[in-house]
């Protein structure tokens, strides 16, 4: 998986610098903010299936407890600090494969490149997320 998503990038840099475009500029050195950034994409399409309620809850995911989110899966990590391409989170969402992409496709809803690129910068920037931040579990 890891190798699919690295080539992927490689491809899209490639294909970025043979057009003619360069990358945003500043954009990776502009901290993210899980609480106003992060946090609203988790709750509108994440939590539904990884939240509080334990019966709708799937994969025994819980992405609104800290500790939960960023646990192992079973030798992989669903957050990896620094790390996107080994964040299962972060190739779950970015995902070019309906079958593994989330939100589900049967779900109706998907992100937008945008709040994948803001995913993808705070996993980046270290996945920094507030200690005191626990009022949903």
């Amino acid at each position: 998986m890891k190798t699919r998503t690295r080539s992927s990038l490689a491809l899209a840099l490639l294909l970025a610098g043979a057009a003619g475009v360069a990358p945003a500029s500043g954009q990776e050195d502009e901290k993210v903010n899980y609480l106003t950034q992060v946090k609203p994409i988790l709750e509108a399409f994440c939590y539904e299936c990884h939240g509080e309620d334990r019966s709708r809850r799937e994969a025994d995911l819980r992405l609104d407890i800290k500790e939960e989110a960023f646990k192992d899966l079973g030798g992989f990590p669903n957050i990896a600090p620094g790390d996107p391409a080994d964040s299962e989170l972060y190739i779950r969402v970015s995902s070019e494969f309906l079958e593994m992409r989330m939100p589900p496709y049967e779900a109706g809803t998907e992100l937008a490149e945008e709040q994948i690129e803001t995913i993808r910068l705070w996993i980046l920037q270290g996945a920094e997320w507030p200690e005191d931040d626990e009022t949903d579990g």
